[in-house]
Order: structure tokens, then sequence, then C-alpha cells
């Protein structure tokens, strides 16, 4: 018999299988749409529909972490595109809300060494609060610093009245099926993540070696 863990193990990937159908059919209608009829706003709903279907397989992969079942894929990849394509996936959001997104780096490529799939899942929790709480009409400043081991990128953004203790619970990179599963697999990787707080401000660091 089944434990109860095992139990709500399946449960909750179960839930994700039903959710990732509907999305990867819709990619599948978007991408079978004639060349003519492909917009401009067609083709951004389609990316960021995919980038959904991304995310949804993101956290089936990080809720193995979870239950030892995940294997690390190391590869070489260059973060800066990893950084933009999930501020891009959050543009709709941060146009509603007029945010100025100022990524500052002094480099074109970033190359690492790691797991993409964990990567990519910590930027998007980081970026998708930061955006959620911030103040209408404010910047999310997104700093990137390297030397010879390590790559440290800092998230800063400003949160509203209210918001700080929420911002500081949600920013502890809960990916929704259970706290610490990014920072356990950061650690993983011999990585780490962390936050300070400054009055209204909060700086979110992920740290990564590069090799």
């Amino acid at each position: 018999m089944k434990s109860l863990e095992e139990k709500n193990e399946e449960f909750i990937l179960n839930i994700l299988h039903d959710i990732k159908s509907p999305i990867a059919g819709i990619s599948i209608a978007l991408e079978n749409m004639p060349e003519g009829a492909k917009n401009d706003t067609l083709k951004e709903i389609y990316r960021v529909n995919r980038h959904n279907l991304e995310y949804i397989e993101n956290l089936m992969e990080n809720y193995s972490i979870k239950t030892g079942r995940y294997l690390l894929k190391y590869e070489y990849f260059n973060l800066l595109n990893i950084i933009n394509e999930e501020i891009i996936a959050l543009r709709f959001l941060i146009i509603e809300k007029s945010l100025k997104v100022n990524l500052i780096c002094n480099a074109d490529i970033i190359s690492i060494n790691t797991d993409k799939q964990i990567v990519r899942q910590a930027f998007l929790n980081v970026l998708t609060n930061a955006v959620k709480y911030s103040p209408h009409g404010e910047e999310i400043k997104i700093e990137i610093s390297k030397n010879k081991k390590n790559i440290s990128v800092c998230v800063t953004n400003k949160i509203g009245a209210g918001t700080e203790k929420s911002a500081g619970k949600c920013n502890t990179v809960s990916t929704g099926l259970g706290e610490g599963i990014i920072k356990e697999a950061l650690s993983k990787l011999r990585g780490k993540i962390y936050h300070t707080k400054n009055k209204n401000k909060i700086c979110f660091y992920v740290e990564l070696p590069r090799e």
C-alpha cells in the first residue's frame, strides 16, 4: 500500500500534468496558424505561452528535486540569455505596472557551466516576485558581477507599504511545491540564494560557481 507521502507526490504531479496539457495544446494551435495570420501580438502570446509550458515542466523537475529523483544536468550557457528570457516572459506584467527593468552588466556573455533548468527556475521566481511586489512605476535593478570563480546576481526592487513581510516570505524562493526547493537545488550546484533589506528595498542575491 502506498504511503500518504507517495499519494501526495502523485497527486501534485498529476495536477501539473493536467495543467501542462492545455498549455501545450495552445502552443500547437499557434504553431499551426498560417504565417499571414501571425501578427506581432500573436507571436508575443506564443512566446509567453511557450515559456509557461517550460515553467510547468520545470516545476515537475523541481518537484523531483524535492523527492530526490532529479539528476543534475551540467551544460555551458550564457546566463544573460536566461535572465533576458525571463524578463521577456514577464513583459506584460512589467508593462501593466509601468515598471522599468535595468540590467547592469559589463559583458555581453556570462558563460557558466551548471544546470540550466534550476538556474532558470531560480530567476523566474526572483524576478516574478520583484514584479509582483514593486509599486507601480518603480525600477527593478538587476546587477551582475563576476570573478574567476563565481557569478553574483543581485535583483533589487522597492516594496510597497505592508508588503515587506509577504515579499520576504514569498521570495524565500518557494515554487508553490514546498518552501526552499530552489534553495536546496542551488546548494547542490554549490550555489546559494539569500536576501537583504534596507528600508523599503529588498535585494535577492543568486550566487553560482562558474564551473
